[in-house]
């Protein structure tokens, strides 16, 4: 690695309603995700976004990927415009370089970005993937048009960007976290009121799944650290009614401040 090359945790190479999505769930996580953003999303030919759930009289395109990528900022994630130009193997993962000459090592990264794909070329024929976005290659993920059974829909890539990011979040829980199979892929990204979690069924519950996921050889001491794993997450989960309305109240200000931008 030069003195100019970075690590992050996770790249997505697309700027538009696939990758940022993606970049708002592994954000989340509390991974290092980096977005390279060339300018080119399939988005930005549309002239008037209309069926993209929560929009009644439709969105500019503009308005709609500043607002994805407020909100993939506010949730951690860097991001930069510049174009991938060639994404490369490493011993532990993928060497990217961008037009600009920037190089970014990363243990995964996810492919958003189909018209400039020429940085994909070394992996022809290894793309192929389920639903998931998880290809054949080691950490390498695709989604939006890239992905099987994709459509020219922006709220069916934005889906499909959440589903690949899921995945690698579940496969960095079980691959460096070190949790079971079954625990590792029990993880959602949502709040929930205070008062949710908690209490003999809840605690059963957990007990129930660590249980029936336990593998041949583990220990007590095992199943206990993933019971308390199973409660600290669940707990995190919970906001108090004052934080619920912070929330709402910030989420108010920063819709209203890119729609206020728009107005003739």
């Amino acid at each position: 690695m030069t003195e100019r090359t970075t690590k992050r945790d996770v790249v997505i190479v697309g700027g538009g309603a696939s990758g940022l999505s993606a970049a708002i769930f592994v954000a989340r996580y509390d991974l290092d995700a980096l977005v390279f953003d060339g300018g080119c999303a399939a988005l930005r030919q549309c002239a008037h976004l209309e069926n993209f759930l929560g929009f009644p009289g439709g969105v500019p395109p503009e308005t709609f990927l500043a607002l994805g990528r407020e909100q993939a900022e506010l949730a951690g994630c860097e991001i930069v415009e510049d174009s991938v130009v060639d994404v490369a193997r490493t011993d532990d993962g993928f060497r990217v370089e961008t037009r600009d000459g920037r190089e970014v090592e990363t243990r995964r990264l996810v492919a958003a970005s189909v018209y400039d794909d020429e940085y994909l070329s070394g992996f022809e024929g290894e793309l192929d993937a389920g639903r998931d976005g998880r290809t054949a290659v080691d950490g390498l993920y695709v989604t939006g048009w890239l992905a099987d059974e994709a459509e020219h829909q922006a709220i069916v890539n934005a889906g499909d960007g959440a589903r690949a990011a899921l995945a690698l979040v579940r496969d960095v829980r079980r691959e460096e976290e070190g949790l079971w199979e079954e625990i590792a892929d029990y993880y959602y990204d949502w709040t929930v009121p205070e008062g949710r979690y908690g209490g003999a069924a809840f605690e059963d519950g957990i007990a129930e799944l660590v249980a029936d996921s336990a593998p041949s050889d583990a220990t007590a001491a095992d199943e206990r650290r993933m019971r308390e794993r199973l409660r600290r997450e669940h707990l995190a989960l919970e906001i108090d009614d004052a934080e619920r309305e912070r929330r709402a109240e910030r989420g108010r200000r920063l819709v209203h401040k890119h729609v206020e931008e728009t107005e003739p």
